[in-house]
């Protein structure tokens, strides 16, 4: 059993979703809008919903599962399909902003819903485990805001470039145009 309260769609208030929103300027993000079309992002992220801090309820319900995290419950960040690339680091800022250590949200996105999962080859970094992990270039321990600071993607032992999904180190693989990108 596990407790996932996916903070950006949390209750009782605006959740981390339109926080992270209003608090950011994603519309911008480098890797988001390389692999994003405009007019997919643009629309959800440039129409900004301000309210006052007391409103946001994530920090609130983030609070609330460390409690419940403290007496032995797995919990682990959630989503149900929000923004495209952001959403798992928006759940573990929100983490934080409840008062959850940098260190502790990063286990709720990743060792801990593995386990709770009952999957035993993914979450960590291990010999034997699948090498599926994202390199940063920031420390997401010194600010958990640099989660999302990827240089460096690995999938099934293949190492690729974030910005171009090209592959690099491993192999010579390129990726294929977007659907957008593609001429008529």
């Amino acid at each position: 059993m596990g407790y996932t309260p996916t903070l950006g769609v949390t209750y009782g208030g605006m959740g981390g979703e339109p926080y992270w929103i209003s608090h950011t300027e994603a519309w911008k993000h480098p890797l988001l809008t390389a692999h994003v079309p405009a007019s997919v992002l643009n629309p959800e992220l440039v129409r900004v919903t301000k309210a006052p801090e007391e409103d946001y309820v994530d920090a609130v319900s983030a609070a609330s599962a460390k409690l419940v995290s403290e007496r032995g419950v797995p919990v682990s960040i959630g989503g149900h399909g929000q923004q495209q690339g952001l959403a798992a680091h928006w759940d573990l800022w929100s983490f934080v902003r409840g008062g959850w250590s940098p260190l502790e949200a990063l286990k709720a996105g990743t060792v801990t819903p593995a386990r709770a999962l009952g999957f035993r080859d993914i979450g960590s970094i291990q010999p034997g485990k699948l090498a599926d992990l994202v390199i940063l270039d920031a420390d997401p321990l010194a600010d958990i805001q640099n989660s999302d600071n990827v240089s460096k993607v690995m999938l099934n032992g293949r190492l690729y470039d974030a910005g171009t999904l090209n592959e690099e180190v491993t192999g010579t693989r390129q990726r294929q145009p977007y659907y957008w990108e593609k001429a008529d």
